[in-house]
């Protein structure tokens, strides 16, 4: 028979008083709620209550109850299930579904029960009430007590948990709700707890609720005695969703390409995710224990620890990634990123570091600052336009050169050009043109210029278009570049210029001449107005004012000659080098001292004077026009040595012409003057020998025909010796026969080889004669058998004649060309003067060898005929 007393207050919780009666309690209803603290006393062992829907004054009611008779349980019958739980919070009461409770009174009756038992053991405990608050009230984990692998006591959630009703749990087995696979386990921990040997108090398990579904738990056990008989105390947490969750979070970790660090609060690693190893080349658990600084480069360790301390101390994460140089497993130092979060005052008892190599990135990140550096750097205009023509980039240079801030560009269509007037619309059409070509793949880049007028000034811009394309092989946008060539087009425009002026120089004819040419390109080509041209004068030795430019005449009247070492002019004459002198008042070595120019330019005419040019304006000589005036210079320099030398070739010729005339009358005179003589002498001594001949007679006769061949040779030596006004392309073949039938007339036995014919650019009686007298040489000193040989070079322009004779001494070989000189005593010591002659006067040039046969060999080199 059950002693235990129960009230049951309100109407529906008098309908269950048949019920827990039929249980052996001592039922008392009472109606309402104030009446059961008239008799409420340390008797009664338990409370049904009719629920309200203010739970809040229900849970007023239970706290009441248990403030007067101590932890008794007291359900509360409940209409809405999803208010169970909450009753159980508020108040510490049990709820129960007021139709489960009306329909099983005895189940109701039977929990009753096991909750009253529990009461009475657990108010015996030291922590009794706290005890009973824990497991029957407020726990969300399901608690039981087992004796013999049997329930004996169980809260609501081990019922939730399993599945399985009061009544149900009440018959099953404890090992029963264990997933089989645990069983053998769950047994063998309770065996040795049972027999008092060393067992874990807590430890996982899998059971298998009524759905079948298995359900992790995380489990604690207690040895406990229950009603004066062994017992265990069990604790059972539901982990399936944390474990997973937790799975999740390792798979998520061991996958991760970013390493994972947890970082106690000593900064010693105390774990690291397995990607450790591929970033880095440590085993996972090598570093645990190491601290963070150890791993740090040297120059990095304040910014990290700084970031660390900061965070600990704040309890916060780090708020930017930190950068720095983390150790790898072989010395080498890679770059990482970390971001942290700060968990010590959490399960997780640390700091989380979540760290990916930036080392690519990073080199990756530092071209692209140099590249945009470079950008940024050139003189050139940069554009980033996308697929649809919206300005993504623009940099400095462009946005000064247009005058327009950057920020109020980026990001609008191209046509802003045209809108804001810096492209008239001609020009926005070429300029969209070539973009829409390039954006959609038909040109692969374009280049073209725009004369544009910003402001007051006139520009000439060089713009390049060219594709961006990405990975895929798609255009995604273009880059522009626009350069201002202004300065380029106008230089070439002089340039062209100077080059009309060079044809003008071509033409010019006295050094005076040439002096105004280079004035007048000066004023009209290069804008010097003030400018001139100063020759050197070596009569008085000095820079002589031969060309000044109008305003030059205006401004100094006559210049006098600079006399040497007497200006800056003579300065720049003698070094040969240019030079701009930026500060000419206050330079001592000016010629005048009281000068007004500020500036001077003065650029050599190599061997013949200066090109000066002034300023009254400082920094207006210093541009690119100095570049233009050493052309102008060099251009002068040509023109003045060409007018010197024609000079020169002017003066030869009219000398060679009075020479030509004295030759002439020299050749008269011996034609006449002496010939005629010798005529009247011949015929004399002809008329003696018919009279009376004789030995003596014979020899005045070789003395006139030695006279007669003196006559002639000299005759020829001076006609040869003159300039050849008339020159054809001659046959060397032809020319040597002929002079071979005239000069080897009396040697019938002497022979002609002619190896093969070649053109040459002579006078035909010059040429002929020239072969005239070295054939005669050689028939004179090789006898009347000799062989001639006539033929073309073959390494070299020309041709040669060579006899097999027995040559020439090598001490007569340097005198062989002097007129008179001879070892014949037939000889006239005039033949080969005379070759020398003809040889000179074509401007050719003769040398003397050795034949292949021990002969003579001469080689006359001519200038190649085209």
């Amino acid at each position: 028979m059950n002693d235990s007393r129960v009230f049951l207050v309100g109407e529906d919780a008098a309908i269950l008083a048949e019920g827990i009666e039929r249980r052996g309690f001592a039922v008392e209803t009472v109606d309402g709620r104030q009446d059961v603290f008239d008799t409420l006393d340390e008797t009664v062992d338990g409370v049904v209550l009719d629920g309200s829907s203010d739970t809040d004054t229900d849970a007023e009611f239970v706290s009441r109850v248990r403030e007067t008779v101590g932890p008794v349980p007291v359900y509360v019958l409940i209409d809405d299930p999803t208010q169970v739980s909450a009753t159980v919070v508020l108040g510490g009461g049990i709820g129960i579904e007021r139709s489960t409770a009306v329909e099983d009174t005895d189940a109701l009756a039977a929990r009753i029960e096991r909750a009253i038992e529990f009461s009475q053991w657990a108010t015996t405990s030291r922590d009794g009430d706290s005890l009973y608050r824990l497991i029957v009230e407020q726990s969300n984990d399901a608690i039981f007590i087992a004796q013999d692998t049997t329930f004996q006591f169980w809260n609501r959630r081990l019922t939730e948990l399993t599945g399985l009703d009061d009544d149900e749990l009440a018959g099953t087995a404890v090992l029963d709700i264990v997933h089989p696979d645990d069983r053998e386990k769950v047994a063998e921990i309770s065996k040795r707890r049972r027999r008092g040997e060393a067992a874990p108090e807590s430890y996982d398990i899998c059971i298998v609720d009524t759905d079948g579904d298995v359900r992790e738990c995380s489990v604690n056990v207690q040895d406990i005695g229950y009603h004066g008989e062994y017992g265990v105390l069990v604790t059972m947490r539901d982990v399936t969703e944390q474990r997973a969750t937790e799975a999740q979070f390792r798979s998520l970790i061991e996958l991760a390409r970013d390493v994972v660090t947890l970082v106690g609060a000593d900064g010693h690693i105390r774990y690291q995710s397995p990607s450790i190893e591929s970033v880095l080349g440590y085993d996972q658990g090598e570093l645990v224990g190491t601290h963070i600084k150890d791993l740090v480069h040297p120059d990095d360790r304040e910014t990290v620890m700084s970031a660390y301390e900061e965070s600990f101390e704040t309890g916060d994460g780090t708020d930017e990634p930190v950068r720095y140089r983390h150790r790898t497993a072989d010395g080498s130092w890679r770059w990482l990123e970390s971001v942290g979060a700060n968990h010590i005052d959490t399960t997780v008892d640390g700091f989380v570091v979540t760290s990916r190599d930036v080392t690519e990135q990073r080199t990756y990140e530092n071209q692209l600052q140099r590249y945009e550096t470079i950008v940024e750097s050139i003189h050139q205009g940069a554009y980033v336009a996308d697929a649809d023509g919206v300005l993504q980039y623009i940099n400095e240079a462009a946005a000064e050169r247009i005058s327009i801030p950057r920020e109020s560009l980026v990001g609008q269509h191209i046509s802003v050009a045209h809108e804001l007037g810096l492209l008239d619309e001609q020009q926005y059409d070429q300029i969209e043109t070539v973009l829409e070509d390039v954006l959609v793949g038909e040109s692969t880049g374009e280049r073209f210029e725009v004369e544009l007028s910003i402001g007051n000034d006139e520009f000439v811009i060089e713009f390049t278009i060219t594709p961006i394309v990405d990975d895929e092989g798609e255009v995604s946008g273009a880059v522009g570049l626009s350069a201002d060539i202004t300065g380029r087009k106008r230089y070439q425009e002089r340039l062209n210029a100077l080059h009309v002026s060079t044809r003008r120089l071509s033409a010019a004819t006295s050094k005076e001449a040439v002096a105004d040419v280079v004035c007048d390109a000066a004023v009209e080509v290069l804008d010097y107005d003030l400018s001139g041209v100063f020759l050197y004068d070596e009569s008085i030795d000095a820079l002589v004012p031969t060309a000044l430019s109008e305003r030059a005449k205006q401004e100094f009247g006559e210049i006098p000659p600079f006399p040497r070492g007497a200006s800056l002019s003579w300065e720049v004459f003698e070094s040969n080098e240019p030079r701009l002198y930026s500060d000419v008042e206050s330079n001592p070595r000016r010629y005048n001292p009281d000068t007004d120019i500020t500036e001077e330019l003065i650029v050599p005419i190599t061997d013949h004077g200066v090109f000066l040019v002034g300023s009254h304006d400082a920094g207006e000589l210093a541009d690119q026009r100095i570049t233009l005036a050493k052309v102008l210079a060099s251009n002068t320099r040509a023109a003045l040595d060409r007018v010197e030398r024609e000079q020169l070739l002017r003066q030869r010729e009219e000398e060679l012409a009075r020479q030509n005339e004295q030759l002439e009358s020299f050749a008269s005179a011996v034609s006449h003057d002496l010939q005629n003589p010798l005529n009247v002498a011949t015929g004399y001594l002809e008329l003696a020998r018919e009279k009376h001949d004789s030995e003596e007679l014979e020899r005045v006769a070789n003395a006139h025909d030695r006279m007669g061949a003196i006559i002639k040779d000299v005759l020829a030596l001076a006609r040869n010796g003159q300039t050849i006004d008339e020159v054809e392309l001659l046959s060397l073949e032809a020319v040597a026969t002929e002079a071979w039938d005239i000069a080897a007339s009396d040697a019938p036995n002497a022979t002609l080889e002619l190896e093969r014919d070649r053109d040459v650019l002579a006078h035909r009686g010059r040429l002929r004669q020239l072969l005239e007298n070295l054939i005669s040489n050689a028939i004179r000193h090789g006898g009347d058998d000799v062989t001639v040989r006539i033929g073309p070079l073959q390494d070299r322009s020309g041709f040669y004649v060579e006899d097999d004779g027995p040559g020439i001494a090598m001490s007569d070989r340097p005198r062989i060309f002097e007129a008179g000189f001879t070892t014949s005593s037939s000889g006239t010591g005039f033949g080969l003067n005379v070759v020398q002659s003809v040889v000179n006067a074509h401007g050719w040039s003769i040398w003397f060898s050795e034949s292949r046969d021990g002969g003579a060999r001469f080689e006359i080199t001519t200038e190649e005929e085209s």
